[in-house]
């Protein structure tokens, strides 16, 4: 599998249960993202678009098929080569906010980066130029709890700058009119990611 794509799946299904109990989520699922595209799962509730991100980030497993992230074979890999490429490459931003609740939103932010081994200085940066861009530029000494829920959203879906970042409903909290500026920082990390 190239390598020039970020993910490529062939022929994925996802089943759970067994026998006459057996439900079938995902059938012959055909997907390639190529670096800095942006793409967008839309569908009913329940069809398996929250599934389909969670195999993609390796942190489920497919029932069958292939899924290939940045040229790494996820189907063959068991969980702990699986973690170990999701540490390196994968963010996510989930449904529920994951916001260190005694750190404010920079601190949020320049986490990740500080835990790869980036310097206090580049991360603390980085995280004050993505907040000011999300229009965040006099929340960043603020913990979550002081931030309303469209402030807390928009922290923790720039707080996991990845290579690959699936995400789960990234601006249901956020406010219509807001809604532009994490799309468009997402664009952004996505053209240029932090490393």
């Amino acid at each position: 599998m190239p390598a020039k794509n970020i993910v490529a799946v062939h022929h994925l299904t996802k089943s759970v249960g067994q026998g006459e109990h057996q439900l079938t989520i995902l059938t012959g699922v055909e997907l390639v993202v190529k670096p800095a595209e942006t793409l967008a799962l839309i569908g009913e509730s329940g069809s398996g678009k929250s599934t389909l991100l969670g195999i993609l980030a390796g942190l489920d497993d497919g029932s069958s098929g292939e899924v290939h992230l940045l040229g790494q074979p996820l189907h063959q890999m068991n969980e702990e080569q699986r973690a170990a490429l999701r540490a390196r490459e994968v963010g996510f931003v989930f449904q529920s906010l994951m916001l260190v609740p005694t750190l404010n939103a920079l601190e949020n932010v320049q986490l990740p980066a500080l835990l790869r081994g980036d310097s206090d200085h580049d991360s603390r940066a980085q995280a004050t130029e993505l907040l000011t861009q999300l229009g965040l530029k006099d929340r960043l000494h603020h913990l979550p709890a002081q931030l309303s829920g469209g402030e807390q959203q928009r922290v923790a879906s720039v707080a996991v700058p990845a290579c690959c970042l699936p995400m789960s409903r990234p601006v249901t909290s956020i406010a219509k009119p807001a809604i532009a500026s994490p799309i468009c920082c997402f664009r952004s990390t996505a053209i240029s990611p932090p490393r």
